[in-house]
């Protein structure tokens, strides 16, 4: 039996976000009028109502399917417990009797601003399919700076050991944290429009013939596990031939990943998150 056409499948991960979920919902709700979709939403370890705003919202809406993730909870290193998260979304998204024409993957969290809309998805998907032969998904930029250099590569610029940086917590690491990471943000945020080989930003749209190609997780390098999104989509990259298509649409960057321009803002930022943790440890 062939399986139900529908337009966009939408796959997200939420924890401790429930303040932003509301804007999340409202969207999905204006897309709903014009497109036929399918939400799963990942959800684990939260500590606020993040739980009880995704089943309330699942109550009114029958295209909201929860995913229990806790199984993650098990696992030490974040970018594993992340890349097992989406890989258990996309997995299940396959078995699901739907064949959605695409995917949008987005952050339920702080990054959705305003610019997440109705229309920049319907902007963004027309882009996309005018563009079918050039480029295997579509994403976006933030405001005030790009962010998510962990998971961007291009042809200029190779992601070789960003994870390794953004994880060495010695002030003597930022020198290479300012060139590698930093000063690539400010470079990226004054772009315009650009293809790469794997970026994401806090939202992708792909078609759904050549996301289910790829896979988040690698289980024969889990000694060091790739960031989930460069993962998924260099493979992509090498499989289709294909490139991502960065547009000129702003969400919000997160304040944690700002730039950090000199050394002393560099130190300042250690000192305030390491005293923050000090006082929580003991509050």
């Amino acid at each position: 039996m062939s399986k139900k056409n529908i337009d966009i499948a939408f796959l997200g991960l939420a924890q401790n976000c429930e303040i932003y979920l509301d804007n999340f919902f409202k969207v999905l709700n204006e897309v709903k009028k014009k497109n036929s979709i399918k939400v799963l939403i990942g959800e684990n370890d939260s500590k606020d109502l993040t739980f009880d705003k995704i089943h309330r919202n699942i109550l009114i809406n029958d295209d909201i399917q929860f995913i229990d993730t806790t199984f993650i909870e098990k696992f030490n290193d974040r970018i594993e417990r992340l890349a097992l998260a989406r890989e258990e979304l996309k997995v299940t998204l396959e078995k699901l009797d739907i064949s959605p024409k695409f995917v949008c993957v987005v952050d339920l969290d702080d990054v959705l601003n305003s610019s997440f809309n109705a229309n920049t998805i319907y902007d963004l998907i027309e882009t996309l399919q005018k563009n079918k032969s050039k480029y295997f998904a579509i994403s976006v930029k933030s405001k005030p700076y790009y962010y998510d250099i962990l998971n961007f590569e291009s042809d200029e610029f190779i992601n070789h050991n960003v994870k390794s940086l953004q994880n060495n917590k010695k002030i003597n690491s930022y020198s290479d944290r300012k060139k590698k990471i930093y000063d690539l943000q400010l470079k990226l945020t004054l772009k315009e429009n650009f293809d790469c080989i794997s970026g994401f930003n806090g939202m992708c749209i792909y078609f759904y013939e050549d996301y289910i190609k790829s896979n988040y997780y690698d289980p024969t390098n889990n000694n060091d596990i790739t960031p989930e999104h460069l993962y998924l989509n260099r493979k992509l990259n090498k499989i289709t031939g294909k490139k991502l298509f960065v547009e000129n649409y702003f969400l919000q960057m997160p304040y944690e990943h700002k730039p950090l321009t000199n050394i002393f803002l560099f130190i300042s930022e250690k000192l305030i998150k390491y005293i923050g943790l000090y006082l929580k440890k003991f509050s």
